[in-house]
């Protein structure tokens, strides 16, 4: 009977998540959104997963999914207890180094040479820096050129406000619109906030090819190329779907883009920026920082409400 109850048990509810230390707190993926990237890594033809960091995600792809292998890099080392090194290594995303008594480079080599259709599936501490994840990445990719392999498909889930860090460690990279939720996080999941989970996937896949689900208010843009919530509507001045929050964006007509509703056009900032603010507090790029740290409330209503003929807004 004991033995009955083990079989029906995962790892998730088998160990205590991590959660004393900031730097190692462990928050498990929703059973939608399991589902959801299992499909996507079906819908973009890969075979070979590298979760790191991502240990439900494994365990689903292990038990549920046989034609993907899977294997978990991961700093919590009670994974050994449960899996041979064929599918957990103890390992620390931030040197790309195997924690275990052998090779790093020859471990490392023989998990991303396993075959071309290889993706790494990454779900780091939000606070960690991201140029050390950056080195792994690199690293990783140098291997897999040396051994003649195609470009290792990245999937990194990190909040949507880290866009510009991503982007700027990691050239190439883009923020699919799906909002990841966990199931022990208090405000990560769709009933924590108003606007849903703030984390997100980066990817450098093409994300014509991943489809997001309708049932979870989703659809596909047909000037974007991809799809995104239904609360994102495209403008065409920008020529994107803009938002980026979960809420509707409008666009500034000084601004020349797209701002969140709650902000509205400072004449003395020459930006937009929330209707109570210190002004000029964060230049102009190009200019030189002024230092007058003069608090004041923007005149006029935000873009929540209504907008008459002297706004700036369209």
């Amino acid at each position: 009977m004991i033995i009955v109850i083990f079989n029906t048990l995962t790892l998730f509810q088998l160990f205590r998540p991590l959660q004393e230390s900031k730097s190692e707190s462990q928050y498990f993926f929703t059973e939608n959104t399991i589902e959801m990237l299992i499909k996507m890594f079906r819908s973009v033809g890969t075979t070979n997963i590298i979760c790191i960091g991502a240990p439900t995600i494994h365990e689903r792809i292990l038990c549920d999914v046989p034609e993907m292998n899977s294997v978990l890099l991961d700093i919590d080392h009670r994974y050994l207890q449960f899996y041979d090194t064929n599918h957990f290594r103890w390992f620390n995303m931030y040197n790309c180094h195997v924690l275990e008594e052998c090779d790093t480079e020859f471990v490392l080599e023989d998990i991303l040479t396993q075959g071309d259709s290889t993706a790494v599936f990454i779900d780091p501490p939000f606070g960690g820096r991201l140029e050390p994840l950056a080195y792994t990445l690199e690293k990783f990719d140098q291997i897999r050129k040396k051994n003649n392999k195609s470009i290792l498909s990245k999937f990194l889930v990190l909040p949507y406000f880290m866009e510009r860090f991503v982007v700027n460690c990691l050239p190439g990279m883009s923020m699919i619109d799906y909002k990841i939720d966990y199931i022990n996080h208090k405000k990560f999941n769709s009933s924590g906030r108003s606007n849903g989970s703030p984390i997100r996937i980066f990817t450098n896949v093409d994300q014509s090819k991943i489809s997001l689900p309708v049932e979870e208010n989703y659809r596909f843009c047909d000037e974007c190329n991809r799809w995104v919530c239904s609360e994102n509507v495209h403008c065409y001045k920008c020529n994107s779907c803009t938002s980026k929050n979960g809420r509707k964006y409008i666009h500034c007509n000084l601004c020349k883009r797209c701002v969140k509703r709650t902000w509205k056009h400072c004449k003395e900032c020459n930006k937009c920026c929330l209707i109570e603010h210190a002004c000029k507090r964060f230049p102009i790029k190009g200019k030189m920082k002024d230092r007058s740290y003069k608090k004041h409330i923007v005149k006029g209503k935000n873009h929540d409400q209504n907008l008459n003929k002297y706004d700036v807004m369209d």
